[in-house]
């Protein structure tokens, strides 16, 4: 009773509009007072949450994308995709979800993903005969693979509040990502066939195959120097994700030419703010999870959804049901800081390891971002494409049922989740 009147106070704090960070930290500090714990363990737990050398990855890897985004490959990217699939039925719909599956090796964030590719899509699939409404939909549907193929923000983060590996958890995330798109992918074709989608007329030549791959190489490079390098142990993700940011800083001054002081200047003032915001979050979660601990609450968990059913299969169903629905309202970092510990040693109690439900909760809360009625990408698409959000929930219910398919699909083969792990022996 007492975790049940933490958490909905914590709700309240959420939905009356204080910020998350100070919502679980406010929340954590009552409990700790209200237990009678000594008051140091607050400012003691706090800086604890954030004196991780694991997380120094995440600043660089948001440089690293800011530095990507402004150098304008967005457009590169999207013409070697085009060339690669645009001349099918429904081209355009599978250029966006190649561009999105492309995109996600580099900015790790679906946000990002919606707002940089939609404001291309979105009007040149209108252009091209889809509504804008379908464009919209696809759009922010493809964009939550970006926090899944790795570099991920989000599974650093996990992995580090859990204590997982996180080149595991990487190559882990591999797989489901692209069997994401994958479905996604034939989701368009049958749509194609039933819509009659407008398909482009491109000439396939070896040559232009080669122009186009040369103008997009600079930018496909980065996710094989960020994956090759954790991976197969060569660097750390903190070493991996300064040689991206660097690499990405020569290439957008040097070769393409985008970058001024200026830009210099916006990309880590965004960086910074992203991450101070990241931290207080994972300093406030710190706490909370300490309070948690001490109370069991994993046991609790365990307990209550025992008392619902003692079938794994259907406990793992359940808390993906829940995630999914904590998806659409909560950001994806606040919730993955917020039930990541207690949901992972809850899981373990009844036989899921960490790589395997991390993947899992990392799964959940991306297609949250999708999922109506609050789900984050769905009102960035709708920023992005002008355009009515109710417009954009008529057309995604496909793709957030396929999405759902992948879901179930990994969690009851877990082989699929460990395969490139083991192959690389990570686990």
């Amino acid at each position: 009773m007492e975790l049940l009147f933490y958490f909905l106070l914590l709700i309240i704090f959420m939905f009356v509009g204080l910020p998350v960070a100070f919502s679980i930290g406010v929340t954590a500090s009552i409990w700790v007072i209200s237990s009678g714990y000594p008051l140091i363990i607050i400012p003691n737990k706090f800086f604890a949450g954030m004196n991780s050398f694991v997380l120094m990855a995440i600043p660089f890897f948001m440089v690293a994308g800011e530095a990507m985004n402004r150098s304008e490959v967005t457009k590169r990217l999207i013409d070697f995709a085009n060339f690669l699939v645009g001349r099918f039925r429904g081209g355009l719909a599978y250029v966006n979800i190649v561009a999105s599956l492309i995109f996600a090796g580099i900015t790790g964030a679906a946000v990002s993903d919606v707002a940089a590719l939609g404001t291309i899509f979105i009007p040149s699939m209108e252009e091209a005969g889809y509504t804008r409404g379908y464009a919209a939909a696809i759009t922010a549907a493809s964009s939550i693979v970006g926090p899944i193929i790795p570099p991920s923000i989000i599974i650093v983060v996990y992995g580090a509040i859990t204590s997982t590996s996180i080149a595991a958890l990487f190559a882990a995330a591999i797989i489901p990502g692209l069997l994401i798109g994958l479905i996604q992918g034939i989701v368009v074709f049958f749509q194609g066939k039933k819509r009659n989608f407008p398909k482009q007329e491109i000439e396939f030549t070896s040559k232009k195959l080669f122009i186009t791959f040369k103008d997009a190489i600079l930018a496909l490079i980065m996710p094989l120097i960020i994956l090759g390098g954790i991976l197969f142990g060569i660097t750390t993700p903190t070493e991996a994700a300064a040689i991206a940011s660097l690499y990405a800083f020569v290439i957008g001054v040097f070769v393409y030419r985008k970058l001024n002081f200026r830009d210099f200047y916006l990309i880590f003032k965004n960086a910074t703010y992203q991450y101070t915001s990241l931290l207080m979050i994972m300093g406030s979660a710190s706490i909370l999870g300490w309070v948690l601990s001490r109370s069991q609450a994993h046991i609790a968990l365990i307990n209550l959804l025992f008392s619902i059913s003692r079938n794994p299969n259907i406990v793992i169903l359940l808390v993906l049901v829940f995630l999914l629905f904590v998806g659409t309202w909560l950001e994806t970092t606040a919730t993955v800081v917020l039930l990541g510990p207690t949901l992972t040693a809850a899981m373990q109690l009844i036989g899921f390891d960490p790589i395997h439900f991390g993947t899992l909760m990392i799964l959940a809360v991306n297609i949250g971002l999708i999922t109506p009625p609050l789900g984050v990408c769905l009102f960035a698409a709708s920023s992005t494409g002008v355009i009515k959000v109710e417009k954009i929930i008529s057309e995604i219910w496909p793709y957030i049922g396929a999405s759902v398919v992948v879901l179930l699909i990994i969690a009851y083969f877990p082989g699929i989740v460990h395969f490139l792990p083991r192959l690389l022996g990570l686990i």
